[in-house]
């Protein structure tokens, strides 16, 4: 009787052993896919980090030229006269009407995919974890914040201005270039609003948002330069 209880037991004992061995080997094998998986999306957070500062330092390039287009304007009407030709006023307006406006929309599909995957937790570095959390929730909502103020002051340009200033583009075209900037082709310059204040107002809010706009993207180049540094590591 004391043999057949004991060994009931020990294959009781067998049994549950097995059942929590398979449950530790099933969570093992769970947890080194959610590993491997998490390395693949940070491999693949880096690549579209360095994409992403390609199109911040581009963007960054257009804005500061535009910058300097409105400092070309302002410091011409300063004294209340026009010594700009209208074709080299019209150039630049064209480039400050196209470019001013330019939003920067981050790559933000592969931050999705680490947090509904879980991954995210997985990442053993809480600096890399911060930095992902506030480049693609805080800096994110602030740059669509930025981008919806440049819009509307965009749309204050075409409606207020542009019926004075009033700029006819086209393609560039050159057999070495698949795509290039527009050109002016037509223009038709108003002196007396060019030299208006109300010209002068758009101006100073153009250059004010554009500046908010770069410093905006001074914070994320700063922040993916710091993604990447960590990542790297991770």
């Amino acid at each position: 009787m004391l043999k057949n209880n004991l060994r009931l037991l020990i294959e009781f004992i067998v049994i549950i052993s097995g059942v929590l061995l398979s449950f530790y080997i099933d969570d093992f094998r769970q947890l080194q896919n959610k590993k491997l998986k998490k390395d693949i999306l940070i491999g693949e957070l880096v690549i579209t980090a360095r994409e992403d500062l390609k199109q911040i330092q581009n963007l960054k390039k257009d804005l500061i030229k535009v910058q300097d287009n409105i400092k070309i304007f302002l410091e011409d009407i300063q004294d209340n006269n026009k010594d700009i030709a209208d074709k080299e006023i019209a150039k630049n307006y064209l480039f400050i009407s196209e470019k001013m406006s330019v939003s920067f929309f981050p790559q933000d599909g592969i931050f999705t995919q680490l947090i509904s995957t879980g991954s995210l937790e997985l990442i053993e570095s809480n600096a890399l974890k911060n930095l992902l959390l506030r480049n693609f929730t805080h800096y994110l909502d602030r740059n669509q914040a930025n981008n919806r103020t440049l819009d509307d002051l965009y749309l204050d340009f075409v409606n207020n201005v542009d019926p004075y200033i009033t700029v006819m583009s086209k393609d560039e075209q050159d057999a070495s270039f698949i795509y290039t900037d527009r050109i002016v082709d037509s223009y038709s310059i108003d002196s007396n609003y060019y030299l208006s204040n109300n010209f002068k107002a758009y101006l100073s809010s153009a250059n004010t948002m554009v500046g908010k706009n770069i410093d905006m993207l001074n914070l994320f180049e700063k922040s993916y330069n710091q993604i990447l540094e960590l990542a790297n590591k991770a």
